[in-house]
């Protein structure tokens, strides 16, 4: 379904309708994107919780305002001009559990067209659920972040889930160091 899209709207309508794993049973809507579609910066998150499921947009939670908080105070850019948001996972996992291998596997061709419609020049993976899906890596994010790798003539910059800087406030200067790699690969 995924390759039959030849634009977002396709897609996202691919994604609403699917029903290829469980969790399309208990979803209230599905969760696709946010912002702008020919963003260069594309933040990638690991899957919708309980209020991203509510209003089927990606980051509206209390996770959601430390990222706009991120991308507006600290790189002075604008959450709905400047910036893509989607997630591996499009619908969620019941009591916002971590989603499993399979679930990511269903979703990945979902994801992986969305970022070839969208072309960004950076993305950045929020989690490790985010950072091991699109590195293919199984390390942990601690080991993930404070790089850059070049995959498919973008640059993947991994770093925290904003709900792990809320419970982990002492890593948020690990993550704007992050933020400042990924800042300076749009610039070149």
């Amino acid at each position: 379904m995924a390759a039959a899209a030849s634009t977002l709207d396709e897609l996202e309508a691919a994604v609403a309708g699917c029903r290829a794993c469980a969790l399309c049973t208990a979803r209230t809507r599905t969760v696709f994107a946010d912002g702008n579609p020919t963003a260069r910066l594309m933040f990638v998150g690991e899957a919708p919780g309980q209020e991203e499921d509510a209003q089927g947009k990606p980051f509206v939670g209390p996770s959601g305002q430390l990222l706009t908080d991120i991308i507006a105070k600290g790189m002075g850019l604008d959450r709905a001009q400047d910036v893509y948001i989607a997630n591996v996972v499009k619908c969620r996992p019941p009591g916002n559990r971590d989603p499993l291998p399979e679930e990511k596997a269903t979703c990945a061709p979902f994801l992986a067209r969305q970022i070839e419609l969208v072309d960004p020049k950076v993305i950045v993976p929020l989690g490790r659920h985010a950072g091991t899906h699109m590195l293919q890596n199984t390390a942990s994010m601690g080991r993930l972040r404070g790089q850059v790798v070049q995959r498919d003539g973008r640059a993947i910059v991994p770093t925290y889930h904003p709900a792990y800087l809320l419970r982990t406030p002492s890593k948020k200067r690990e993550c704007w160091a992050d933020i400042q790699l990924a800042m300076a690969e749009l610039a070149r």
